[in-house]
């Protein structure tokens, strides 16, 4: 009778498991861009920004952490089937606490612009970087020729100390655009491009 209930429970265990796993396969593909946004948003957006924008690597960090919680689980439910002990679960949750950082960096990476500079948190950064406009020596603008169309793809800002950060050109930096130029007037930043002959795809 105690096995017998014990199996039942196992049972539901197992389905509950499957569910979970189901669950996050599907969400994986939206959650991301829910949560990180979220998140982004509470803790570090300010209105004394120009525009604060989030790398497309955060999204796909995070997605990817979720992806790989649902494969293990996935892989435990098989093995499961095979052998049973406290040594699968503790392997299994060793796994799943591994993705910890994923989540965390994928939270902690952002950009912004101000008055200042451009600021930016790299998905393996320690901090904040700061790229101040006073120690920019160039700007390179960078055009793209995408079926036949050439547009504006990125902004390349090269610093004093010969450091780089670069930007793409998305709605938030163009609707920001003039700013950028009055500064780069303001500092006498020198401006280069590749509009004669800019990357083809």
């Amino acid at each position: 009778m105690i096995l017998l209930r014990r199996k039942e429970v196992d049972e539901e265990h197992s389905v509950k498991l499957v569910a979970y796993t189901i669950i996050l396969f599907i969400s994986s593909f939206f959650v991301p861009f829910v949560i990180v946004a979220s998140y982004q948003s509470m803790v570090y957006f300010s209105r004394s920004y120009w525009f604060f924008s989030t790398p497309f690597s955060a999204y796909i960090t995070f997605m990817g952490g979720m992806l790989f919680i649902a494969v293990i689980l996935t892989v435990y439910l098989i093995l499961r089937q095979r052998r049973e002990g406290i040594r699968l679960k503790w392997i299994t949750g060793i796994l799943i606490l591994s993705t910890i950082p994923a989540f965390i960096l994928s939270l902690t990476n952002y950009y912004y612009m101000d008055d200042d500079g451009i600021h930016y948190n790299g998905l393996t950064g320690l901090g904040e970087k700061e790229y101040k406009w006073d120690e920019m020596t160039n700007v390179h603008i960078v055009y793209r020729n995408h079926q036949g169309t050439t547009g504006l793809f990125q902004y390349k800002f090269e610093m004093t100390d010969g450091s780089k950060i670069t930007l793409p050109f998305n709605d938030k930096l163009s609707a920001n655009k003039y700013k950028v130029e009055q500064k780069v007037k303001e500092y006498k930043i020198t401006v280069k491009d590749n509009f004669k002959n800019p990357i083809v795809d």
